[in-house]
């Protein structure tokens, strides 16, 4: 028998081995439907907001071996073209409550990371009536290993020290943010920027939208803006051990020669969707994007004032685990990640995650914890005459902008948990005899390495069915 069938099928029974062990110790949890949560202020008709910022590095990139995350294994850091920063952007209505979204330079975090910030800074929330903390990365491929799987396994790529530093910076701009808060007036606008993004598997579909949420404070000083742009932070390519943001540094840096801006980021759906190939030299592409996104945002002519009300449903959901490969990852000590015994799994463990339906305003904005493809958020599914499976759309869930009935509906990708692809039901197929251990390629000749990466073929249908019950309580 080849190796690797023996792999993926010992990789298959060592999982449900541990799963068994851990079906013995405790149950699967039962998650309830949480409630929205609606902060409207009443002294005045606009906005509060605070903005923060702090640089996360280590003291020396040589003392010690730093991994690079995002392609292969093994790659140790050999320089910095610019350091990995984390943002926060304090929200309320002028009221004794609020929210703060976070982005972290990083490919991501796992949610128990996640829920370990959280709980740092449970007094901070007290004090402060902060009623949820969104912590979103920004998927770069060019930064310190967060997650631990592009460590030299079966060795954890993730550092204690930078990690703890990581944790201790989240909670300093969270604090700073909520500090620095000011009056003024939220706006929300958009622009098509086709000539940036690149979408690299059938049917081809992205969001070719830069999103962008502007907060003018009343006194005139420095804006703040939530840009959202739908490809992977990965133009420097596999080759690449210079830590770097990627594009978004590029575009945060055209932004300010321009005008001093505060300037937070977020990837949305960018399943197989990346930076179009602007220069053969990996880093000219990457400045290429990054200014063109930057004149993208300045460009943007008409946006839509955000009326003083914030509402939001925060909920945690089981995930069920078919990847063997990836459920081994935690056992091994390689990341940290929550699993919980599930019988309607190929493994037996579910993942406890969450997602969180948030309106600013009228702007609508789906907070995911994965890569999810685009077609599943906007439509534009392959047909069954197109498909890998031969069968039709009708198989897969409602696009998630139908469900909300909203197309301008601005995804929050790789945010709070790090749970892989998310890939559309009627193009899924899997290797025969190495499951999630090896890509196959389709009856077109076309390679399916994203299911490898992800939790199973039911991720898409539970996300459409938990927003959908978000849906209808906002």
């Amino acid at each position: 028998m080849d190796i690797l069938n023996l792999a993926s099928s010992a990789a298959l029974k060592y999982s449900r081995f541990k799963s068994n062990q851990l079906s013995k110790k405790q149950s699967t949890p039962i998650i309830g439907e949480t409630k929205p949560v609606i902060i409207e202020g009443d002294k005045y008709d606009g906005f509060s907001v605070g903005f923060a910022k702090k640089i996360v590095a280590p003291l020396s990139y040589t003392n010690k071996k730093y991994y690079m995350a995002g392609f292969k294994t093994n790659n140790v850091i050999n320089g910095v073209h610019d350091p990995q920063t984390v943002s926060a952007m304090w929200i309320d209505c002028n009221d004794n409550e609020g929210i703060i979204l976070v982005s972290v330079d990083a490919v991501g975090l796992t949610g128990h990371d996640v829920n370990e910030i959280r709980e740092s800074l449970s007094e901070f929330s007290n004090m402060s009536g902060c009623r949820y903390i969104d912590i979103s990365c920004t998927h770069t491929h060019a930064g310190i290993d967060t997650v631990g799987y592009w460590g030299p396994l079966p060795f954890t790529g993730k550092d204690r020290a930078f990690m703890k530093q990581l944790y201790d910076s989240v909670g300093y701009v969270c604090r700073k943010a909520y500090e620095n808060r000011k009056t003024g007036k939220l706006y929300s606008g958009s622009i098509h920027v086709p000539e940036a993004i690149h979408a690299g598997r059938y049917p081809y579909a992205v969001n070719d939208r830069l999103s962008r949420i502007r907060f003018i404070p009343d006194d005139g000083t420095k804006e703040t803006w939530f840009i959202n742009y739908s490809a992977h932070c990965d133009s420097l390519g596999g080759k690449n051990s210079t830590v770097s943001s990627d594009y978004i540094y590029f575009m945060r840096s055209a932004i300010n020669q321009r005008k001093k801006t505060n300037v937070l980021f977020s990837v949305g759906a960018i399943a197989s969707v990346g930076i179009a190939n602007l220069s053969e030299d990996r880093w000219e592409r990457s400045r290429l994007a990054g200014e063109k996104l930057a004149q993208a945002a300045f460009d943007i002519s008409e946006e839509i004032e955000l009326s003083a009300k914030i509402s939001f449903i925060h909920q945690p959901y089981l995930a069920p685990v078919d990847n063997s490969i990836l459920s081994l990852m935690p056992m091994f000590g390689v990341c940290t990640s929550d699993f919980v015994p599930y019988e309607d799994s190929e493994v037996g463990i579910a993942l406890v995650t969450e997602m969180t339906y948030l309106k600013l305003g009228e702007q609508k904005i789906l907070i995911l914890p994965g890569e999810i493809f685009t077609e599943l958020v906007y439509g534009g599914f392959s047909d069954a005459e197109n498909s890998a499976t031969g069968k039709g759309p009708e198989i897969n869930p409602r696009p998630l902008a139908e469900i909300c009935s909203d197309d301008n509906l601005m995804i929050f990708g790789v945010s709070n948990d790090m749970t892989g692809y998310i890939v559309p039901p009627n193009d899924w197929i899997l290797h025969p005899t190495q499951p999630y251990l090896t890509s196959v390629r389709d009856k077109f000749d076309r390679n399916h390495y994203n299911e490898t990466n992800s939790l199973g073929i039911k991720t898409a249908e539970i996300i459409a069915e938990c927003f959908k019950k978000m849906v209808d309580k906002i």
